[in-house]
C-alpha cells in the first residue's frame, strides 16, 4: 500500500488558503482513510475564500462533498475495505443511534459532528510545523480525508465516473433525495421550485422522473434559467420581475382542474381556495458576498422560504433545502392565517433530501447510469485541485452550476 502519511491539502488558517503540505495524525479503531479523487465545491464552502480569518482560530481543511478509494481502515470498521471505491456524503448513516432505529435516517446522531472539530474529533493532520490541522465534515479539499466509519458508503462496482459519483456527495444528490424519497413528487401533480442553482435543477430533474404534470422554475439568473428549462421546467418565472408576485402567479397556474367540489374539485376562491402548487421546493439560499452575476433584492434568503410557503396549496407539501440567514422580518414571513391553521401543509427540511445515504446513494448511482437523472450537466465547470481556490470563487459568483475539483494526474 502506499505511504499515506504525507500528502497535500487546502488549509484555511488565520489570513490565508493556500494548499500547503501535512502530515496525517494517529487514527482512531473506526476512521476509514480515503484518498480523494473528486470533491465539490459546494456554496457552502465559499466562506473559506470570501470571510478569512479562519473560524474559531483552528487551521481547517475544508469539503463535506467527496468521493474516493480506501485507503486505511481502522480495526474495527466493517462496512469497507481498502481499495473499496465510496461516497463521502454531507450526511451520516450509522444504522444503530436513536434517530435510524426509527428510519429517521437525515437525523444520524453523528451528525452533530458537522465540523468534526470538536474534543471527540481530534485533528486530522498537522503542518510541516506541527499545527495542527482540522478536517471541516467529511473533507474533500485534501488528497486525504479521514471519515468516520458512519460517514462513507460504498459504491462498489459502479461504472459512473468520479466526477458523477462525486455529484452524489451533496448538493444534487440531496436534491435528487428530495423529490424522490424524503417528499416524493406525486404523479401528475404541479411542482414549483424556487431557486436553479445544481440544488434546484436536481429537484426538477427528479419532478420530471416522477411524471409531474407541470413544473414551475422560479430564477433570476439567465444562465440557471435556461439550464431550468433544460433540466424539465415547463414554465420559468423571473423572481427580479416578479418579487413577491411570484406567489400569486403560482397560484394562477396551479389552480384546480376543477370547481366542482362533485367530481374531485376545490373552489377557486375563499378560505378554503384550492389554489398552490402540490409541492414547492426552496432552493435559493442566502447569498454571500458581491457575486459577478448580481445580487438578488433579498439577500438573506428568507424571501424564497416565505414564497414557497404561501405558494403551497392547502394540504400541499413545502420543502425548505436553502442555507438562509435567521429573520423575522414580516415582508418574508407571513402572519397566522387565522385564530387556527387549517391549512394542513406538511413541511420538511432535512440533511440529504430526508434520504437514508447507505440504501440511497447507490441507487441514485443506478437511476444515473440507467439515464434517468443527468449528473454531468450539473457539474461545471471541472477544475485540478489545484484550482480550488478559483472552484470556490466561481461558486459564489454564480457563474456556473457546480465546480468539481479533481485530483488526476
Amino acid at each position: 500500500m502506499t505511504d499515506i502519511t504525507g500528502f497535500r491539502g487546502w488549509v484555511r488558517y488565520q489570513d490565508w488558503f493556500e494548499i500547503r503540505d501535512l502530515r496525517l495524525r494517529p487514527r482512531r479503531p473506526t476512521d476509514v482513510v480515503i484518498r480523494n479523487l473528486a470533491a465539490q465545491a459546494c456554496y457552502t464552502l465559499v466562506p473559506n475564500v470570501a470571510s478569512l480569518p479562519a473560524h474559531q482560530g483552528k487551521a481547517r481543511s475544508p469539503g463535506h462533498g467527496a468521493m474516493g478509494i480506501v485507503e486505511e481502515v481502522g480495526s474495527q470498521v466493517r462496512r469497507v475495505k481498502v481499495g473499496d471505491r465510496v461516497v463521502t456524503p454531507v450526511l451520516p448513516s450509522c444504522g444503530t443511534c436513536y434517530s435510524c432505529v426509527r428510519g429517521e435516517w437525515h437525523a444520524c446522531g453523528h451528525k452533530n459532528d458537522l465540523d468534526f472539530a470538536t474534543e471527540d474529533a481530534p485533528p486530522f493532520a498537522e503542518l510541516a510545523d506541527g499545527t495542527p490541522v482540522w478536517q471541516d465534515h467529511t473533507g474533500g479539499f485534501a488528497e486525504l480525508a479521514v471519515c468516520p466509519e458512519a460517514w462513507v458508503v460504498p459504491v462498489y462496482d459502479s461504472p459512473l465516473s468520479d466526477v458523477e459519483l462525486a455529484s452524489l456527495a451533496c448538493v444534487p444528490g440531496p436534491g435528487w433525495s428530495f423529490g424522490l424519497f424524503g417528499m416524493p413528487v406525486e404523479i401528475a401533480s404541479k411542482v414549483a421550485v424556487i431557486g436553479c442553482g445544481a440544488l434546484g435543477l436536481s429537484i426538477i430533474q427528479a419532478a420530471r422522473m416522477m411524471g409531474a404534470q407541470l413544473i414551475i422554475a422560479v430564477e433570476r439568473i439567465p444562465h440557471r434559467i435556461d439550464a431550468a428549462k433544460r433540466a424539465g421546467a415547463h414554465i420559468v418565472l423571473n423572481s427580479d420581475e416578479l418579487g413577491a408576485g411570484v406567489v400569486s402567479k403560482i397560484h394562477e397556474l396551479c389552480a384546480p382542474d376543477t370547481p366542482n367540489m362533485a367530481a374531485g374539485g376545490k373552489p377557486y376562491q375563499g378560505f378554503y381556495h384550492g389554489r398552490g402548487a402540490d409541492h414547492v421546493y426552496e432552493a435559493a439560499g442566502k447569498t454571500i458576498g458581491d457575486p459577478t452575476t448580481g445580487k438578488p433584492a433579498d439577500t438573506t434568503g428568507a424571501a424564497p422560504v416565505g414564497w414557497g410557503y404561501q405558494a403551497t396549496r392547502r394540504g400541499g407539501t413545502f420543502v425548505h433545502t436553502g442555507w438562509i440567514e435567521p429573520t423575522s422580518d414580516p415582508r418574508f414571513w407571513p402572519p397566522s392565517p387565522g385564530p387556527f391553521d387549517y391549512e394542513g401543509k406538511k413541511y420538511l427540511s432535512a440533511s440529504y433530501g430526508g434520504a437514508n445515504v447507505l440504501r440511497d446513494i447507490p441507487r441514485l448511482a443506478k437511476l444515473i447510469e440507467m439515464g434517468y437523472l443527468d449528473a454531468k450537466s450539473l457539474c461545471d465547470p471541472i477544475l485540478p485541485f489545484e484550482k480550488g481556490d478559483e472552484a470556490l470563487w466561481n461558486s459564489l459568483n454564480r457563474e456556473s452550476l457546480l465546480p468539481i475539483i479533481t485530483y488526476d494526474e
